[in-house]
């Protein structure tokens, strides 16, 4: 019964977001390509962003939630140099984290280039590509990421490294934040909790509340040889202890 309930919930937001997300998107993608052409990043990233901003909305309405979040004066200004640090337990983490109306760019993998959309989303959202088979790309991968950053182009980065498959928060890597000390940018960690009752555990009828609380920044520009060190683990903390406050659904 309940994967039955499942191919129900996924299929019924299929039917409704995956036209929207061709022709708004779509749409998104050629103004944004029309702005920068005529290098008017910023107008055309301002557009997009507004645009984008409601095919996020649809996604997260059809699939059955109703998105609380708290801390949003905790987010630094349009501009600063800042990483955001959710954890990362379902696919829809990454709508979850644009509905916080900043749209950051992210590490992707390079096999999601190759998928026609969505290489134009990543292209607009400022997406730096990775070969997880080359320590080499790794490394341009994190210079390019600090680029943007010192540009104030800000970057999500999950730290546990890659989606949990249980819904349990894993350690934060360390190796994560050097894109973040590089740049010597303010470091928010993010607490994201029930995305995966719309996806990966889909198995109830009703409305998720999903929560998104932002913490507050952590200026790593500040920090001692020890405390940059120490940086991972207080991430961790600061996210686990959120995640464990915020309510359960159902």
């Amino acid at each position: 019964m309940k994967k039955i309930i499942k191919i129900i919930r996924i299929l019924f937001a299929v039917i409704f977001i995956i036209p929207y997300l061709v022709i708004v998107g779509g749409l998104a993608i050629i103004i944004g390509a029309i702005f920068r052409l005529l290098r008017a990043d910023r107008i055309g990233d301002k557009i997009v962003d507004c645009i984008l901003q409601t095919v996020v909305w649809w996604i997260l309405f059809f699939l059955g939630s109703r998105v609380i979040v708290k801390g949003r004066e905790n987010l630094p200004k349009r501009g600063t140099k800042y990483c955001l640090f959710p954890n990362h337990s379902s696919a829809i983490d990454i709508p979850a984290i644009y509905y916080t109306r900043r749209w950051p760019g992210m590490i992707a993998k390079k096999e999601l280039y190759k998928i026609p959309l969505i290489n134009g989303f990543l292209w607009l959202l400022h997406c730096v590509k990775i070969d997880r088979t080359s320590p080499r790309t790794a490394l341009n991968a994190i210079l390019t990421g600090v680029k943007q950053i010192e540009s104030g182009i800000p970057m999500v980065i999950f730290a546990e490294g890659t989606r949990s498959k249980t819904g349990e928060i894993g350690s934060f890597k360390a190796g994560s934040f050097k894109m973040a000390t590089k740049a010597k940018a303010l470091v928010v960690p993010v607490a994201i909790k029930n995305t995966r009752y719309l996806f990966e555990n889909a198995y109830r009828f009703g409305v998720v509340k999903v929560y998104i609380e932002i913490l507050p920044p952590i200026d790593s520009a500040s920090l001692s040889p020890e405390e940059l060190i120490e940086l991972p683990e207080r991430v961790e903390k600061m996210v686990k202890d959120s995640y464990k406050a915020l309510p359960n659904w159902p």
